[in-house]
């Protein structure tokens, strides 16, 4: 009896959670809200080395007073701004040092590395055409190319960034973190040198690189092997390839397709529970996992897209409600039940 009563609680919380934001959620997960937000659009999310702060994306069209990453502590819920000025933040990944990379989904997207970003004073600003900022720890990556930088992730031996052009013509890229050497993926000849990273797409068309249909989120298996997620457009519903760079001749194949996957987007590996998070962005709007036998809707949204899915090693999974029809986007902290025997 006791047991029955402390699940009948948990499923009438979690209800009432999900009326409010509008998530169409499994029984056995409950929603908290990590935060509300205006105009800001809410996009990528990182959590911190240490899991006490949350990092967010924020994809605004460029002005000197649009946020584009956001701080979030999750321990006091305070939240700040630290970084304005960049066009359309989107991309957003944390490296082995605990240092911040951004990139701006635009056709001439930057990259950007924030160093120690929970320690970075908020309010500061970059001019993305004096190419300036007003922090030395807030840098330009000039050398990692200029196109629509909505995937990145690390190679496993942090060697080199990978970096997706979010285009229907789009490529894929590698950064050699030591260097500044950029390179373009080809199908059968492998990394082929970008000689002028401000022509990035010009240079990949004439090497003829390698094309996909508008690449999204990025992800790194803990094999070393590297996830894409092509989203596709109109009745291409899109897939899921990887890549194998671990030896001199790389390789990109098919990982995943599922029928009831449509345009993939956002990526990321659970290493508490050895599964994939998938989210789709169509409408509705799905939340997935994926073992590897079971492909599994978690979430779904009709009003609102899911993005940004990051999970934390307490088995909290973090997401973004984005363009929320009926009400405001929300960052939301998705929590498994815990029913006693």
């Amino acid at each position: 009896m006791q047991r029955l009563l402390l699940l009948t609680a948990t499923l009438i919380f979690a209800a009432s959670c999900t009326a409010d934001s509008g998530l169409d959620l499994k029984p056995e997960w409950q929603i908290e809200v990590i935060s509300k937000w205006q105009d800001e659009k809410p996009d990528m999310l990182v959590l911190s080395r240490d899991g006490k702060t949350l990092f967010v994306s924020c994809e605004i069209i460029v002005d000197m007073l649009a946020p584009s990453l956001v701080r979030i502590d999750l321990e006091s819920g305070n939240r700040e701004t630290i970084l304005y000025g960049l066009n359309r933040g989107d991309g957003l990944k944390m490296d082995h040092r605990g240092d911040l990379w951004l990139g701006e989904e635009v056709e001439d997207g930057r990259i950007y590395k924030i160093d120690s970003p929970e320690r970075i004073p908020a309010e500061q600003r970059v001019d993305r055409e004096r190419l300036v900022s007003s922090h030395p720890d807030i840098t330009p990556i000039l050398s990692a190319g200029r196109f629509s930088h909505e995937g990145l992730t690390f190679s496993s031996d942090h060697k080199y960034l990978y970096l997706a052009d979010e285009w229907k013509e789009g490529c894929l890229y590698r950064y050699t973190l030591a260097t500044g050497l950029l390179e373009v993926f080809h199908s059968s000849k492998g990394w082929l040198k970008i000689n002028t990273p401000d022509d990035s797409r010009f240079k990949a068309e004439v090497l003829h690189a390698k094309y996909f249909n508008r690449l999204e989120d990025l992800e790194t298996l803990p094999d070393g092997r590297v996830l894409l997620a092509e989203t596709g457009s109109n009745s291409d519903h899109g897939r899921i390839w990887v890549l194998d760079d671990r030896n001199a001749s790389p390789t990109i194949t098919h990982y995943f397709e599922h029928p009831d996957l449509i345009h993939p987007d956002n990526l990321e590996w659970d290493h508490k529970r050895n599964l994939l998070w998938i989210t789709a962005d169509n409408s509705p709007s799905i939340l997935w996992t994926w073992d590897g036998k079971t492909f599994t809707k978690v979430a779904s949204h009709s009003h609102a897209e899911i993005t940004g899915v990051e999970s934390g090693k307490d088995g909290t999974v973090y997401i973004n409600l984005q363009h929320n029809t009926f009400g405001p986007d929300l960052t939301l902290a998705l929590k498994r039940a815990m029913v006693k025997q």
